[in-house]
């Protein structure tokens, strides 16, 4: 029995650092300290500014969230395949595209905020105007980190997500601590500084690549590669964050506002798994893009499904260990004040949510590799649908235990459609592995 634990332990053990064990030392960093970070805050500010704050900050992620669907995951997946100059070309291309549309966004932030000053709202100018600050070195931080990750420079990608998140995790527990009057101006002001230095370690880890000329004729056609990968990805990714973020303006609506704070710091815990679920998003289509360039469709599926079983077994005892404490975490975040039977039922079914939403991602991973975004802005749409009918009914009736059971329905209906779509995938032959190398720079 024990000669079969230890078999067992080794075989999760080597699919952990088959998938990218660096991987998850970047993300444990990203989230452990933004975790830190979102609890001094929610100490620090007053509460209207906290809120301005959160939402705020819930824009930054969407703008993000849609960067990486857009431009960064086309890096990810059809760089992993290009080499030496191609490479170099593609990379200053994804630069390029981030840069400019992030600085486009920041004009467009800065103004709101003038607008929002004339109108009198002066929590929504301030935390539009920090937004503004921010949102330029913030995005470019981000798109170097996953530039990074689709050369496998994985140390040189943490390093740069130290930086940033060091800084900025010591800038404002020292603010707190000096009792510093707090604004939320302040507190994206800090994100942008933090952020700018790591792009400067970044631009210093990259700078073979981003010294060299751009090439107009290249540009415009590694643009239109991006474009043709991330279009359907990116409006995936606006559909999937409407209904990601659909449950709190349900229970709003359908239960009032109270009920929301509480739905909100129990679902948070769940945080807790972010090193697994972001490791496993930047790190295995990279990989996965690679195998089937190798060994072919049918070949990247069975590797998708061995990392599938060995990653969903930590994952799994994660969850059991979440939802066996679900009580006593909440009482360790948020003292008395949350630490209720309810929230402690809402947070145990949250994190089985979780769970399963891991477990189709490899599904979606899977099809991104395969370059087939179609079917996943399809699942985005089937989503919203199976949220906007099951969710209403399952809140409606039961409370604010029904947004996540809900999402569980939400999962297993996409989950099944995705896997037959990956598995229904055309291609499958076998190529001859390509030589695949990215300039020499330094970590």
């Amino acid at each position: 029995m024990k000669t079969r634990i230890r078999h067992i332990a080794r075989r999760i053990g080597g699919a952990a650092r088959h998938a990218g064990s660096g991987a998850f030392v970047d993300q444990g960093i990203i989230s452990g300290l933004n975790f830190l970070t979102f609890l001094i805050l929610a100490r620090w500010l007053v509460t209207e500014a906290f809120g301005a704050y959160v939402l705020a900050f819930s824009a930054l992620m969407f703008f993000q969230t849609f960067q990486h669907a857009l431009v960064t995951r086309a890096h990810n997946v059809l760089g992993a395949r290009k080499e030496g100059a191609t490479y170099d070309a593609f990379t200053r291309t994804a630069l390029l595209l981030v840069t400019g549309g992030a600085a486009s966004l920041a004009l467009l932030l800065g103004a709101t905020s003038g607008a929002f000053a004339l109108l009198g709202l002066d929590a929504w100018a301030g935390a539009t105007a920090g937004l503004a600050v921010a949102v330029l070195p913030w995005l470019v931080q981000d798109a170097m980190r996953r530039l990074l990750y689709t050369a496998e420079r994985i140390k040189a990608a943490t390093v740069n997500d130290a930086v940033s998140y060091l800084l900025q995790f010591g800038a404002i527990l020292a603010l707190f601590q000096l009792d510093v009057s707090s604004s939320v101006f302040l507190v994206f002001s800090v994100l942008g500084a933090s952020s700018l230095a790591a792009c400067l370690v970044g631009w210093f880890q990259l700078r073979d690549v981003l010294a060299q000329p751009t090439d107009r004729s290249s540009f415009v056609e590694d643009t239109k590669a991006v474009w043709h990968y991330g279009k359907w990805l990116s409006s995936g990714e606006l559909v999937g964050w409407i209904g990601q973020n659909g449950n709190t303006w349900l229970i709003g609506g359908l239960l009032g506002a109270p009920l929301v704070a509480g739905y909100r710091a129990a679902s948070y815990v769940t945080n807790l798994l972010n090193p697994f679920d972001l490791a496993v998003s930047n790190y295995l289509p990279v990989r996965a893009s690679r195998v089937r360039e190798s060994e072919g469709q049918s070949g990247m599926n069975r590797w998708l499904f061995r990392q599938g079983l060995m990653l969903c077994v930590p994952y799994a005892l994660l969850a059991v260990a979440i939802t066996v404490f679900a009580g006593d975490l909440l009482r360790l975040f948020y003292d008395a004040r949350y630490a209720t039977d309810l929230l402690a039922l809402v947070l145990a079914v949250t994190v089985w949510a979780r769970f399963f939403g891991f477990v189709v991602n490899f599904a979606r991973l899977g099809l991104m590799a395969s370059e087939r975004n179609l079917p996943i802005f399809v699942s985005q749409i089937m989503g919203l649908v199976v949220f906007a009918v099951v969710s209403t009914i399952l809140i409606s009736s039961i409370g604010i235990v029904g947004a996540p059971l809900g999402r569980i329905v939400l999962h297993i209906i996409v989950g099944v459609y995705l896997a037959q779509r990956l598995i229904s995938t055309s291609r499958d032959k076998a190529v001859k592995p390509a030589f695949w190398k990215p300039s020499e720079v330094s970590s």
